[in-house]
């Protein structure tokens, strides 16, 4: 007789809800990594741009190209808010992955404890069997001499 998890059909549709989890956190990962480096990418421009800007104003600019600037500044920094609250969900979404997975991992692991101490369960009580058998055997061929 060999052993058998009674909450094995259980324990595999939780390990499928884990790998469905881990997949799903790697996602909203990759996508946090891209959000935040098109940020990144937002804020480098504007610091590039503010650079640009103030290195004109020291060699002497037309108050028209200041102006053409500035307006590109407002503009990046709008795109630069918007992208922040786009990054923020993102960061969001990606913690809320990542307690998912934490919570099924958790469940899993319980499975997994449960089915040790069955299976030990079961180990124990095959040698209390085969003690059993053993003494049972001794005492037909003893009663036999």
């Amino acid at each position: 007789m060999s052993f058998q998890y009674t909450l094995q059909k259980v324990m595999e549709v939780k390990e499928r809800e884990k790998n469905d989890a881990q997949a799903q956190y790697t996602e909203s990962v990759e996508q946090f990594e891209k959000v935040a480096t098109q940020l990144y990418e937002l804020l480098k421009k504007k610091e590039n741009l503010e650079h640009e800007a103030r290195q004109q104003v020291s060699n002497g600019v037309s108050i028209l190209r200041l102006q053409q600037t500035e307006n590109q500044l407002l503009r990046l920094q709008q795109e630069i808010n918007r992208q922040q609250k786009n990054t923020q969900f993102a960061r969001e979404k990606m913690n809320r992955k990542q307690n998912d997975l934490v919570n099924v991992s958790v469940e899993v692991k319980k499975y997994q404890k449960m089915k040790e101490r069955k299976f030990d369960d079961y180990v124990k009580e095959q040698a209390f069997i085969e003690v059993q058998h053993m003494d049972e055997i001794s005492v037909q061929l003893f009663a036999r001499r």
